[in-house]
C-alpha cells in the first residue's frame, strides 16, 4: 500500500507583486475621510463654490469683455485661482491628513500593514496619494477646467496658441502647492501618536512662519526675511512659473527652500515608519 506525503508541495511558479499595492491604502483612506459629512460640507464645498465663481468670471469675461474690447486674459487669473485655494489646502491637511499615520501608530496598525505583502514604500506612497488626490481635486483639476472653459468660449484660437504653456504651469504649480505641505503633514503625523498634536504643530508652522518673518523684518529690516514665510515662498514660485514679475526675480531660491523642506520631511517620515517599534 503506497504512503502519500501529506506535507506541502513546493510551488514552482514565480511570485509577481502588483505595482499598485499602495492603491489599497489610498482607496480605503479616501473612503474614511470622505465619509465625514462635515469635512465635505465645510471644506470641499466652499472650494467647489470658488471654482464656479471663477468659472462665472470667465463666462462673463468672454460675454461682456468682447463688447468692451477685452480679448485677453492674463496668466495672473489662473495663478490667483490656485493660490486662493491655499486656505482649503491647509484645512484638508489639518482635518484629513494629520491622523493618517498617527492613528495607525496609535493602534499599532503598522505591524498589520507590513504583515501583508506591503513594503514601507507602498505604505508611504499610499498615504501621500490620499492627500495629493484631495488637493489636486481643488487645484490642478479645476484650474485646468477653467483653462479649457476659456479656450472653448474664446472666439478664435489666439488664446490657445499664445497660452498653451499655461497647462504645464498649472500642473507644475499644483505640485508646488501640494507636495511640500503633504510631506510636512505626514512627517508631523509620523512623529506623534496623537493626531491633534500633529494638526496643531502643522498650523503653528504654516501660520507661525508669517509671524517669525515679520519679527525678523523688524529686527534686520531686510526683505530676505520674507523667505521665512511658508506661503510667501509658494506664492513667489507660482509667479515665476506663470511668468509674472516680482520684487524677487530669482524665485529659484524659494524653490530650493521648498525642495529642502520636502526632502527633510520625507526623510523623517521614512525613518519613523517601521513595522516594529524599538523602545530604548
Amino acid at each position: 500500500m503506497p504512503i502519500h506525503d501529506q506535507s506541502y508541495r513546493h510551488w514552482e511558479g514565480e511570485l509577481k507583486s502588483h505595482y499598485l499595492r499602495w492603491w489599497v491604502i489610498t482607496y480605503e483612506g479616501l473612503k474614511v475621510i470622505l465619509r465625514r459629512k462635515l469635512f465635505i460640507i465645510l471644506i470641499l464645498t466652499p472650494a467647489i463654490i470658488q471654482f464656479f465663481v471663477f468659472g462665472g468670471l470667465i463666462y462673463g469675461f468672454n460675454t461682456f469683455g468682447a463688447m468692451a474690447n477685452l480679448n485677453q486674459m492674463t496668466p495672473d487669473f489662473f495663478f490667483r485661482f490656485c493660490f486662493q485655494q491655499t486656505f482649503f489646502i491647509l484645512l484638508i491637511c489639518v482635518f484629513g491628513g494629520s491622523g493618517l499615520i498617527a492613528n495607525d501608530m496609535k493602534s499599532n496598525a503598522l505591524q498589520l500593514y507590513f504583515s501583508k505583502p506591503l513594503t514601507r514604500s507602498d505604505y508611504i506612497i499610499g498615504k501621500i496619494a490620499i492627500i495629493m488626490i484631495m488637493l489636486e481635486c481643488i487645484t490642478a483639476v479645476p484650474c485646468l477646467l477653467l483653462f479649457i472653459e476659456y479656450a472653448v468660449l474664446s472666439q478664435d484660437l489666439t488664446f490657445l496658441r499664445e497660452n498653451y504653456w499655461l497647462i504645464g504651469s498649472i500642473i507644475a504649480y499644483s505640485l508646488v502647492l501640494n507636495l511640500p505641505i503633504t510631506f510636512l503633514t505626514l512627517a508631523l503625523s509620523s512623529v506623534t501618536k496623537n493626531y491633534r498634536y500633529s494638526a496643531i504643530i502643522l498650523v503653528a508652522i504654516i501660520l507661525g512662519s508669517a509671524v517669525v518673518s515679520g519679527l525678523l523684518k523688524v529686527i534686520f529690516r531686510s526683505s530676505w526675511t520674507n523667505f521665512v514665510m511658508y506661503w510667501y515662498n509658494i506664492g513667489i514660485i507660482g509667479r515665476g512659473l506663470f511668468g509674472m514679475k516680482d520684487e524677487f526675480s530669482e524665485w529659484q531660491w524659494s524653490f530650493v527652500i521648498m525642495l529642502v523642506l520636502s526632502i527633510i520631511c520625507f526623510w523623517i517620515m521614512y525613518r519613523k515608519i517601521k513595522g516594529v517599534e524599538i523602545v530604548k
